[in-house]
């Protein structure tokens, strides 16, 4: 029997694998990945409608990233539980334990987001600690290592992902946090972004291949000039 296809995905936020990839994670658990997602930071000071405290907050967020992984098919949740504040990250706390879970689980392939194109801080030191944490780890990814987009389109890619037989599924995953749609219409947003990758993802097609699709870049494994 053929060795089960591993996933890892690296997030900042409770919610940004599934914004940002929940259709081509359908996709992967339909076609047998098994995939585990890691999340950095604990979401606590994130949108808050209902007044709640920091660590009321962050358990809260738990509870939706556990839902929504469910949604989707996901294996594992691990939680870094850092604070939800780029300055006050243990960086070399959860660079440890990366390293650790990627030797351990071995994935062949890798998914976090944008160090260069993401807009959000936190996204941005989430991609470099993973890029960085994979190079520790030693370990080979025959499926390499990829970055999704979230706060900030790219312009260039590597890899185009229809989900149309998925995207019901990214959307119920985004809905199970009801905390920051509450205020923030991801699900809305995030679906017209797919929208429009599927319809002008091939400027010569004489029709879109499909209505849906998520864009990935390839990240170079190897330290970034500074």
């Amino acid at each position: 029997m053929a060795a089960s296809r591993k996933v890892v995905i690296i997030s900042a936020h409770p919610d940004d694998m599934e914004i940002g990839m929940g259709g081509t994670v359908a996709k992967l658990v339909d076609s047998t990945a098994v995939v585990t997602s890691i999340v950095v930071t604990n979401g606590g000071r994130s949108s808050n409608p209902f007044a709640l405290t920091e660590q009321r907050m962050a358990e809260v967020r738990r509870g939706e990233a556990l839902n929504a992984a469910g949604v989707l098919g996901v294996k594992d949740v691990i939680f870094c539980n850092e604070p939800d504040a780029t300055d006050e990250i243990d960086t070399k706390a959860v660079t440890h334990r990366l390293v650790e879970i990627l030797a351990r689980l071995r994935p062949t392939e890798v998914y976090t987001l944008d160090e260069e194109c993401d807009r959000h801080p936190a996204h941005r030191l989430a991609a470099k600690l993973a890029r960085e944490s994979v190079l520790e780890a030693g370990i080979v990814l025959s499926g390499g290592i990829w970055a999704y987009e979230i706060w900030g389109p790219f312009a260039t890619w590597n890899r185009l992902e229809y989900i149309d037989l998925h995207v019901a599924k990214k959307m119920a995953a985004i809905a199970e946090h009801h905390s920051q749609v509450a205020t923030i219409p991801y699900g809305e947003g995030v679906l017209g972004l797919n929208r429009w990758r599927a319809v002008f993802a091939d400027p010569k097609a004489s029709a879109p291949a499909g209505m849906y699709a998520e864009v990935f870049r390839r990240i170079t494994i190897s330290p970034l000039s500074r």
